[in-house]
């Protein structure tokens, strides 16, 4: 009973999409070009929308420290990314994957087609 009784935090199963408690940390973008997923719904509070990212690359301004991160240096938290009340929001739903920055020309999207289908048939 012991080895289970480890998996337990204040009488709540440890496992789940919020046993890690991680700091937030609620950033603008601070660089002409970025690269980040989406992990969730875009949220409008008064003054902005917030979005929850994964920033892969680019620089990010944390709103209350005034500095700026790099998308290494947010690995460890989560990470809310604010855009102004005028930003449409509506190209953002249903995405995952936000490229900014680039022309279309830089960007190379592929999707994994299972060779085993072409097999079968």
């Amino acid at each position: 009973m012991a080895l289970f009784k480890s998996l337990k935090r204040n009488g709540k199963k440890a496992y789940g999409p919020n046993t890690d408690n991680k700091e937030v940390r609620y950033v603008y973008l601070a660089s002409s070009k970025a690269i980040f997923l989406i992990n969730g719904e875009v949220r409008e509070s008064k003054y902005s929308f917030g979005v929850p990212i994964v920033p892969l690359y680019g620089k990010f301004k944390s709103t209350k420290e005034k500095k700026v991160y790099s998308a290494d240096e947010l690995k460890g938290y989560t990470v809310v990314l604010n855009l102004p009340k005028n930003t449409n929001v509506d190209e953002l739903k249903g995405k995952k994957v936000v490229v900014l920055g680039y022309s279309d020309d830089e960007v190379f999207v592929g999707v994994y087609e299972d060779e085993r289908e072409g097999a079968e048939s």
